[in-house]
């Protein structure tokens, strides 16, 4: 990673910058201290349940940095164990479906693969979280001082006895292709040419998860609820929404301690995951070392009550069609030049453009086909061609 200027850097990456640039250096980490990183919360959902498990890394180092071949295990108050074994680097599931149980604690045992034991304090279930139904509203927001109109997804709440949450949500959308073309260049005994096409590459879905902490409270009202609470603001202009758009929330219940935990995680990094962030400080959790009590352990064993609901919406319930955003990308159609045409086959086969038609006119020089770039014509380099089992038309 280069930067310009940069007088002094410790390990808690403070940086004082200068009005010009001098020559650019590497930055370097000192003194790096690799800590174990936790991020698990036990549901009461009948599941297989998820911890995940990575190391810290420095600045100069490529992460995340996955703890992988440790052995992870959960004990309820009733002295039930449940085992979990390792799907994918760092990513522990349990081995058997089980959910958390009210009036019952849990506590996570961790022994890593260089030995080296951990565990949590005891958690358990605060108090039942609850989901009324979701609703979507035509908002405006401010956004890096700009005002924009949009629409806010709402999650719409009971009364309910716990008072602090977190929200997440998974968000999938339809993408369109700005062109649907029926044909593709096709390389037949060396020679390029076209073919019909026979996989859709015009509408795809796109899922992602939400990455900012969202909190909430209601130690602060005289019924514990939070009567309608935005988890996402989407803008007009937000390509995400230009045709369906469809969005799960998950409302989780928290201790207090969980709730402090994840507000001052949020006010020093701004992201919900820990396993996918280098780490800008240090913030106290309830996992610790068995071995070693100056040992720095990252992370929160939290036990939740979760629900969960999804909605859908299309853009035209909400805006005119001459309203759609446009296309987040430049498409621009050219006709390669004939004598580069040693230039086009590479682009083609470097997946950088797509056919567009035929070209039958021109210049002299201009060559057989239009293209554009292949961003524009393949929806698949952004989305799965398949559409989801839960979507609904």
């Amino acid at each position: 990673m280069k930067i310009c200027a940069i007088k002094y850097i410790s390990i808690f990456c403070f940086t004082l910058m200068f009005w010009g640039c001098v020559e650019p250096f590497e930055i370097q980490t000192e003194n790096f201290e690799s800590a174990l990183v936790i991020e698990a919360t036990i549901s009461d959902q009948l599941i297989t349940q998820e911890i995940k498990l990575s190391r810290t890394y420095a600045l100069d180092d490529e992460g995340p940095n996955p703890e992988s071949d440790a052995k992870v295990e959960v004990i309820d108050s009733d002295g039930n164990s449940y085992e979990f074994q390792e799907s994918k680097p760092g990513i522990y599931n349990s081995i058997e479906a089980f959910s958390a149980r009210m009036n019952t604690s849990y506590q996570l045992k961790i022994t890593a693969s260089n030995g080296r034991r951990y565990s949590s304090d005891p958690s358990q279930i605060t108090g039942v979280s609850a989901i009324q139904n979701m609703e979507v509203l035509k908002s405006r927001q401010t956004i890096n001082g700009e005002e924009q109109d949009g629409v806010a997804v709402v999650v719409v709440s009971d009364e309910d006895n716990s008072q602090y949450y977190r929200y997440t949500y998974e968000e999938t959308y339809e993408f369109r292709s700005l062109y649907q073309i029926g044909r593709k260049f096709v390389f037949e005994n060396g020679t390029m040419t076209t073919a019909a096409k026979e996989e859709n590459d015009f509408i795809c879905y796109v899922t992602k998860d939400s990455e900012n902490i969202i909190l909430s409270t209601s130690s602060n009202t005289n019924n514990n609820s939070l009567s309608r609470f935005p988890v996402r603001f989407l803008s007009k202009n937000d390509y995400a929404i230009a045709y369906r758009y469809s969005l799960q929330a998950k409302k989780y219940s928290l201790s207090l301690e969980a709730y402090n935990f994840y507000e001052v995680l949020n006010e020093i990094s701004g992201s919900e995951s820990l396993f996918s962030q280098t780490q800008p400080g240090f913030v106290n959790g309830n996992v610790y070392s068995l071995d070693n009590p100056n040992e720095k352990v990252l992370g929160f064993f939290n036990t939740s009550s979760v629900d969960t609901q999804r909605i859908f919406f299309n853009f035209t319930d909400y805006y005119n069609i001459e309203e759609r955003p446009d296309y987040p990308i430049v498409c621009e159609i050219t006709t390669p030049d004939l004598r580069d045409y040693a230039g086009l086959v590479s682009a083609v086969r470097s997946g950088l453009v797509g056919f567009i038609s035929r070209n039958n006119g021109g210049e002299d020089s201009d060559g057989p086909f239009n293209v554009a770039p292949l961003t524009c014509i393949d929806c698949r380099l952004f989305g799965d061609n398949v559409k989801p089992e839960f979507w609904e038309d």
